[in-house]
């Protein structure tokens, strides 16, 4: 018969190695809470009836022993078997309380359940018939034979008074019984819920974030898990560095990847400025011959002498796409370039001639990548529009430019989080090449909060002179 005694630290365990060893099918004979952990008695499926019949039998004759024994003591030491007999009984109701906490383990059958109930049965039945015979045998003395002196010191020592100490401990047994069952029918109790960060704590990271120019969706996000307990400095450090880690960054030069690249966005942002910039860079490191520039911008009166400009000083190429010459028979033609960087006319959702843009882009069959340029001088609404405009194209990117001419980086970096839109350079000035950078992330981190403390000053906002000198700790 394959019945296995099984003892562990604690039933969690103690399931488990009773699924290794006898299997999925296996039943739990009886368990018992012993000094280190957990004695389990389990047996497979087809063999549950004669484990448990050969247990019962065991049990009941190690119960006539325990019987024997106690008839022999003394009525003096009645008072420490009642002692030993309650800590029994604790001990089995620790024993239920832990395994009706711990979650059953897949596969074992739920006889066992049914099994632990039935032993919390017999073990208090086998209690309260010991109690009553200890008191038949107590009643039965005779009077004229002398007690032995009892061990320890009793209040009462008459039989009224051991009566009434018996009869006690039975009503006491009884509660602890009732504890047991109530304990075993109801649910373990579902874990508490973590205690949120006090809101004033919350509100200070909020206002600073918000003095970013953070939106609130992100601001909620940065702040939800802060510590009850850390330190305000600490704490606003550790949101900056979760607003680094959410910002979403090319990482790399993005023209090192060469191919067809076309910068999209309003009038006004910098396109043609950043393009310039990206080609200097571009001829310093590898020359121009590999290099070409395009522009679709013909609805503006000389719209495209500017580049023609920096075509001239950097010695690259510079074609027109026109009525006369369409963008794919442009492309087509300078296939053989490595890079060739294309200005599109910057428009407005409103302007009529913007669709016709979007659609001249979209009917390239060339695989073109596309760049959303991004004034941070512009209102949030004004953002959330030129992407709204553009996203239909299918944006690789973003360029976020005129950081110099910005009183808050907030809402570009919001933007670019909230539609995960990667960004890969800012330009902050008119100088070529040198006003332009890969994006990192802790250094838009660090341009945002100086970008936010200078604004502050200028504005004197005395009120916030305290989270002013706070701003300028990044970390």
């Amino acid at each position: 018969m394959k019945v296995k005694r099984i003892f562990a630290p604690d039933m969690r365990q103690a399931m488990r190695r009773v699924r290794e060893e006898i299997g999925p099918d296996a039943v739990i004979v009886s368990n018992h809470r012993v000094a280190g952990g957990v004695e389990v008695v389990a047996a497979h499926e087809h063999e549950y009836e004669a484990a448990q019949a050969e247990f019962k039998r065991q049990g009941q004759e190690r119960r006539r022993r325990e019987e024997q024994l106690q008839r022999q003591h003394s009525a003096g030491r009645q008072g420490a078997g009642l002692d030993d007999e309650m800590r029994k009984v604790r001990a089995r109701i620790a024993a239920a309380q832990q395994q009706a906490a711990s979650p059953a383990e897949p596969g074992l059958d739920v006889v066992r359940n049914r099994q632990i109930e039935s032993d919390e049965d017999d073990e208090m039945r086998s209690i309260l018939e010991t109690l009553k015979a200890r008191q038949q045998a107590r009643i039965a003395v005779p009077a004229d034979v002398p007690e032995p002196a009892p061990r320890r010191p009793a209040p009462e020592s008459a039989d009224g008074g051991d009566h009434r100490m018996i009869v006690t401990m039975q009503q006491e047994i009884q509660q602890l019984r009732a504890m047991l069952e109530s304990q075993l029918k109801s649910p373990p109790p579902a874990a508490p819920a973590p205690r949120s960060q006090p809101p004033v704590a919350q509100a200070k990271l909020s206002r600073r974030l918000d003095s970013l120019g953070i939106g609130a969706r992100v601001v909620r996000h940065l702040v939800a898990d802060i510590e009850q307990d850390i330190e305000l400095d600490k704490a606003w450090r550790g949101s900056l560095a979760r607003l680094s880690d959410a910002i979403p960054v090319v990482g790399e030069e993005f023209i090192e990847r060469g191919g067809m690249v076309a910068f999209v966005g309003p009038t006004g942002v910098g396109k043609t400025t950043t393009i310039g910039k990206l080609a200097a860079r571009y001829v310093l490191r590898y020359g121009s011959s590999s290099l070409a520039l395009v522009t679709t911008d013909s609805y503006r009166i000389a719209a495209h002498e500017q580049l023609r400009t920096f075509g001239r000083i950097l010695d690259v190429p510079v074609r027109v796409a026109d009525e006369n010459h369409s963008l794919e028979e442009v492309l087509q033609s300078l296939r053989g370039k490595r890079l060739v960087l294309i200005d599109t006319a910057g428009m407005s959702a409103s302007e009529p001639h913007t669709g016709e843009q979007i659609e001249l882009l979209k009917s390239v069959p060339l695989r073109m990548k596309k760049l959303l340029v991004l004034s941070c001088s512009s209102q949030r609404r004004v953002l959330e529009s030129a992407y709204d405009t553009y996203r239909g194209l299918g944006l690789n990117g973003c360029v976020l430019s005129k950081l110099d001419e910005s009183g808050s980086l907030g809402e570009a970096l919001t933007l670019a989080i909230e539609k995960q839109l990667p960004i890969a350079y800012v330009t902050d000035g008119q100088k070529i090449p040198d006003d332009i950078g890969v994006a990192r992330r802790h250094d838009l981190v660090s341009r945002a909060v100086v970008t936010a403390q200078k604004a502050l000053e200028r504005e004197q906002q005395s009120g916030d002179e305290p989270d002013l000198a706070f701003i300028g700790r990044t970390g």
